[in-house]
């Protein structure tokens, strides 16, 4: 419990119709297998019914030109540049869904009761004996079960929520990209299963909105893979962590992020919650956060009941937050490896995209696809550098209630870098704030400028995540080369935290 002590000196000072899918609103006409991203779910079971996943409903078969629709009904490996081979697995098997493509009021439950027979096959996945399973006629070109409970559920299970948020046809914030979809189980199967998808570099995002707990809802944890995730990061993976909505779950009490493997390391981006509304505020969930989304009635397909239904209880928490995030991330390179020419498809050395020269716009003729290729620490920065924060300021309570005026570094714990609203309003206006992330990397718009102080503040959290659980290359804090703000009394959490963290105990090697 020293840690906790410890912590909290360090921050004591603290105070309708189904949407239409994104179809012809933007240039489709060069999306291809090469292009493609794929994006990891690990969560708890989800119903691949939904209009949500149907191949026929993803925005490249929808735009009328069949040059750039994917070959869903053939197993991933035979197109998808990267995929592996079937001798990776100990099977690999194709899994066929009675699919309803036409009839809008088709029964999700009857849908998954017809194919009752079919889900009682699978088998569960461990650490060195993988099964591996494709869904014909679906977006989700890979399904790992480390959890035991057959993938398949009611839509109300947590993880038809973050599927539908992220990659959905109708609600995600990358209708466009892939799904491998993996159900975690305890923290056992939970580490195995995130491990397994570090090692993939055909997959280009991770998303994960849960968080493994000490006691209770702490977040005090260490039993991740550290190593293996910086390796991930390095090669070009992007992973990201939802913050948690606090030590009672509900929004009042914060959690820490730093002392958990999952949400602290520096390379790791950790998800905050900010409540819906055009008056949004940031809650009392877990900090520190790099950016935060939405956290509360959120559109999505969790809880519908049929196949193109908009589900009535909404989804949230940095449970809905994260994917939200991760989609808009996940898009932003997909529209880049679309104006890379060529085939773009590639995770090495921490590029994540590559082709044939591009030519930047004028606005910002040195933009980051300029040089003909893109990291993820360059897609990262834009999707930092895009975010704005919210004017409503901290809500101590449940989510939307009791706003109190907003505090700078409570913004910078709470928010990170700012927040995205994504499609919480059910209209397209979260294409114009997709913008703030694809126009400065195309060049046609200068970058945001960014708050004051937040320079500093990202330093300071990035030096105290890089001594728990070691050094980061690419973080705001270099070791050797940045330097630290120092003291500053109108920055006192920022202050003590550049003060204090030295002094506590590090978490994890910092061997790589």
């Amino acid at each position: 419990m020293r840690r906790v002590a410890l912590l909290g000196a360090l921050i004591a000072s603290l105070v309708a119709p189904p949407p239409a899918p994104v179809a012809s609103a933007e240039n489709t006409s060069a999306r291809s297998a090469e292009d493609a991203v794929v994006v990891a779910v690990i969560d708890s079971r989800f119903s691949p019914y939904h209009w949500d996943f149907v191949g026929s409903r993803m925005p490249q078969h929808l735009d009328k030109n069949p040059a750039n629709d994917l070959p869903l009904d053939r197993p991933p490996h035979e197109w998808l540049p990267g995929a592996p081979n079937p001798g990776a697995f100990a099977s690999y098997e194709r899994l066929p869904l009675s699919l309803e493509e036409k009839n809008p009021d088709a029964s999700l439950a009857a849908l998954g009761a017809r194919d009752g027979e079919k889900w009682a096959t699978v088998k569960q996945s461990r650490a060195k004996k993988m099964h591996y399973y494709w869904l014909p006629g679906t977006k989700v070109i890979g399904a790992l079960d480390f959890a035991g409970d057959k993938i398949h559920g009611a839509s109300s299970d947590h993880g038809m929520g973050t599927t539908s948020v992220s990659v959905g046809n109708l609600h995600g914030t990358c209708p466009e990209c892939l799904l491998v979809y993996i159900s975690y189980g305890d923290a056992k199967n939970g580490e195995r299963a995130i491990e397994w998808a570090m090692r993939q570099p055909w997959i280009d995002v991770i998303t994960n909105s849960y968080g493994f707990s000490t006691v209770g809802r702490d977040r005090i944890y260490s039993g991740s893979d550290t190593r293996l995730q910086r390796t991930a990061s390095a090669r070009g993976q992007t992973i990201f962590f939802s913050a948690g909505n606090g030590n009672d779950g509900s929004f009042i009490a914060p959690n820490t992020t730093s002392f958990s493997s999952q949400e602290g390391p520096d390379w790791i981006v950790t998800v905050g919650a900010v409540s819906p509304g055009n008056h949004a505020s940031y809650s009392g969930q877990g900090r520190p956060a790099d950016i935060a989304g939405i956290g509360g009635s959120y559109p999505a397909s969790y809880s519908a009941t049929t196949v193109s239904e908009t589900g009535q209880t909404g989804f949230g928490g940095t449970s809905n937050a994260t994917p939200t995030i991760a989609g808009l991330y996940a898009r932003a390179l997909l529209r880049a490896r679309e104006d890379l020419p060529g085939p773009s498809r590639i995770q090495k050395n921490g590029t994540i995209a590559s082709g044939g020269s591009y030519r930047c716009a004028s606005v910002r003729s040195s933009c980051e696809l300029g040089d003909g290729k893109l990291t993820a620490v360059e897609l990262r920065r834009r999707l930092f550098h895009g975010a704005q924060h919210t004017a409503a300021g901290t809500t101590p309570g449940p989510l939307g209630i009791g706003d109190v005026p907003p505090v700078g570094e409570e913004e910078f714990m709470s928010e990170g870098h700012g927040s995205y609203f994504a499609r919480e309003d059910k209209g397209n206006a979260w294409l114009a704030e997709f913008d703030r992330i694809l126009a400065p990397m195309e060049g046609r718009k200068r970058p945001l400028d960014r708050p004051d102080g937040e320079r500093d503040w990202m330093i300071v959290d990035s030096f105290c995540r890089q001594h728990l659980w070691g050094s980061w290359g690419e973080g705001y804090f270099r070791r050797g080369e940045t330097k630290l703000p120092g003291y500053d009394p109108q920055w006192p959490v920022r202050s003590a935290i550049e003060a204090g963290c030295p002094l506590v105990p590090v978490q994890q090697s910092d061997e790589p």
